[in-house]
């Protein structure tokens, strides 16, 4: 094996998990809980291992809490990223439909399978895919700056 595939995975996780952070900044909820921002990581360790290292940090005036793989609620996440790997994208977008959760993932044309916000690779850089009509549905108010940097898509 070599290192190019893992460097360059490594690379990937790093920069998902640096959106996932930054996300909280350029999505209003309707009502974030009083203390802290729930960021949740399914399907990816080493997304969720570089989140972890962030948890505890001010976020919103707020402090970022981090869960990973175990997650008993999605519908108590303000971000639900799921992993390439996690094979229930359908029983979580499920449990979370109606809930103000944004949903991220780097799953294949997930925005366009009624995720929010998907991560997709363009001449070795991670881009971002916003379907705006699926965040509006759940009360959730993405920022222009973020349209701007995105590639939007609609639900066909």
């Amino acid at each position: 094996a070599s290192a190019a595939p893992a460097a360059a995975s490594d690379m990937q996780a790093k920069v998902e998990a640096a959106y996932l952070f930054n996300l909280t900044k350029f999505v209003d909820w309707p009502a974030l809980p009083a203390n802290e921002v729930r960021i949740c990581v399914v399907g990816d360790e080493a997304v969720g291992g570089l989140m972890a290292d962030l948890s505890g940090r001010p976020v919103r005036d707020r402090t970022l809490k981090i869960e990973a793989d175990n997650i008993a609620d999605p519908a108590a996440c303000q971000i639900l990223f799921i992993g390439r790997g996690d094979k229930r994208l359908p029983e979580l977008l499920g449990r979370v439909r109606g809930t103000p959760v944004l949903t991220v993932s780097d799953q294949e044309d997930f925005a366009r399978r009624g995720g929010m916000v998907g991560f997709y690779a363009d001449a070795g850089k991670i881009k971002l895919e916003i379907n705006p009509d699926a965040a509006r549905t759940a009360n959730l108010r993405v920022s222009a700056k973020l349209l701007e940097v995105a590639r939007t898509v609609a639900k066909p």
